[in-house]
């Protein structure tokens, strides 16, 4: 078999990601034609995005920015954020432990649940029959995700929460809801322009603020 030289191994990758490239486009003008609704002047717009080759194209294999602004997410189970949050005075990182430890912000267990409404009275409140329900049935509660980022972006609720950024500011004002919604668009942009202007930035830094920003403008802080 004949080898390549390294200007001829070259030249044919670079031809190749042409193709790949003019593929995709192709397809990604065919369903904003099919959708017009989907083409924007947003960075990632709301809707399907699918990066595999055309002999692979599949439909039910896509990558996702979420849910359209101000559309609420019917859950399994009406949660009163403001009832916990407003009236009983509970921090968010109670029941999302997991936001100030890790990437993920999660969700709260069951038996979390369970530690305080195992001794509420259930009467007249069928939010928490709901609630019994999936915990008799060693059941895990089937939430549905809100705020959810494409596969190829990483986010650490940790670093954010230990910066001092307000759940709030990403997530809207969730103590005034019962059914949670999408409020901030989460896009690059919003992204970026948060990045270089949050004061924590300069609390934290100080005279190494500005240098910290030009990091956070770096690609490989949010697609590692």
């Amino acid at each position: 078999m004949r080898q390549l030289t390294r200007a001829s191994l070259a030249i044919v990758l670079l031809a190749g990601a042409a193709v790949g490239m003019a593929g995709f486009a192709t397809r990604a003008n065919a369903e904003d034609a099919e959708n017009p609704e989907a083409s924007s002047d947003e960075t990632f717009t709301i809707g399907m995005k699918n990066l595999l080759p055309p002999e692979l194209f599949d439909r039910n294999l896509v990558v996702t920015v979420g849910q359209p602004l101000d559309e609420a997410i019917e859950q399994p189970i009406a949660f009163p954020h403001g009832r916990h949050v407003k009236t009983l005075g509970m921090d968010c990182n109670y029941c999302h432990s997991n936001a100030r430890k890790g990437v993920h912000g999660g969700v709260p267990a069951t038996s979390l649940c369970m530690g305080c409404h195992a001794l509420v009275d259930t009467t007249d409140r069928p939010e928490l029959v709901k609630l019994k329900e999936y915990w008799d049935k060693g059941e895990v509660i089937p939430w549905k995700k809100v705020h959810d980022l494409p596969d190829y972006v990483y986010f650490s609720h940790k670093r954010h929460v230990v910066a001092g950024v307000d759940c709030q500011e990403c997530h809207g004002e969730v103590q005034d809801m019962t059914v949670n919604e999408r409020v901030a668009p989460l896009t690059m942009g919003w992204c970026l322009d948060c990045h270089a202007q949050h004061e924590s930035i300069t609390e934290n830094y100080g005279t190494k603020a500005e240098l910290r920003r030009a990091e956070l403008k770096d690609c490989w802080t949010c697609h590692k």
